[in-house]
């Protein structure tokens, strides 16, 4: 916040920053752009750092396991920091999937609780089912109600098809006169040898995308070439929505890609 938008010549003014550091953790850096009719220095930037210490908490915020096939379970380890040592014999774990499970490392690495950063094992089992990861583990201690830490894992589990990437966005830069089309692939491909998958249909239930399919691999393997259609372009709208892949495989005969047209001068 300016105190005063009118500086004179040789004058001075501050400008007041508040940091909200709820929900944050470790090295922050924020930069702050200041415009004026300076005909030098029109703008300037500023910029704020902060560590943002913590006493119970994971050291990330979240954690991605990755792609996995069905049926094979995966580990991964997160840091959970512990400053008061007496909590640490009472951590508990609870998660929003029955498939995902924390538990503290046994025994605790060397050197651990000096530091207070335990090493937390992070599994998801064997029995999670095909689609996407999104799971929360939080850590809490009775001896101190007030202390909670929350991990989101993500991830994806692949049954016979896999579909890349998750998500796409398409940037239009509004200053420009491009001929040339914006466009996105998507890539499908059967992870079963022996059978063939079918592409049944593909669809933006708001109508905002145009598609093309092409045929890698009869059976096998099929490129999505996604654009905007005119009217999305024509809207200069930053809108998301999600393309609907249906197939022929009777485990994994619908499937999502996200998608975001975004707008930029």
């Amino acid at each position: 916040m300016l105190t005063d938008t009118d500086i004179p010549p040789g004058g001075e003014g501050k400008i007041e920053v508040t940091f909200d550091s709820k929900n944050r953790k470790g090295q922050q850096r924020k930069t702050i752009t200041v415009e004026s009719n300076d005909p030098r220095y029109p703008t300037v930037s500023l910029h704020v750092s902060a560590l943002i210490e913590i006493d119970f908490g994971f050291q990330e915020n979240s954690i991605n396991v990755g792609k996995i096939r069905r049926g094979e379970p995966v580990s991964k380890t997160a840091k959970l920091i512990v400053k008061d040592q007496s909590l640490i014999d009472d951590i508990l774990f609870t998660s929003t999937s029955p498939h995902v499970t924390a538990k503290l490392a046994v025994p605790p690495v060397g050197g651990e609780a000096v530091e207070s950063r335990l090493t937390v094992d992070i599994t998801v089992g064997a029995e999670m089912p095909v689609g996407r990861i999104n799971a929360t583990i939080t850590a809490r201690t009775p001896k101190l109600p007030s202390a909670q830490a929350t991990l989101s894992v993500m991830g994806a589990v692949i049954g016979n098809v896999d579909v890349t990437p998750e998500s796409i966005h398409f940037y239009i830069d509004t200053s420009k006169n491009d001929s040339e089309p914006v466009k996105q692939i998507i890539k499908i491909v059967s992870t079963v040898e022996e059978g063939r998958l079918r592409l049944v249909e593909i669809k933006d239930a708001d109508q905002r995308l145009a598609f093309r399919v092409d045929t890698v691999l009869a059976g096998r393997q099929y490129e999505i070439t996604v654009t905007p259609l005119p009217a999305a372009l024509d809207a200069r709208q930053n809108v998301s929505g999600a393309v609907t892949i249906i197939t022929d495989d009777k485990e994994q005969s619908t499937m999502s890609v996200t998608y975001g047209i975004i707008f930029a001068r």
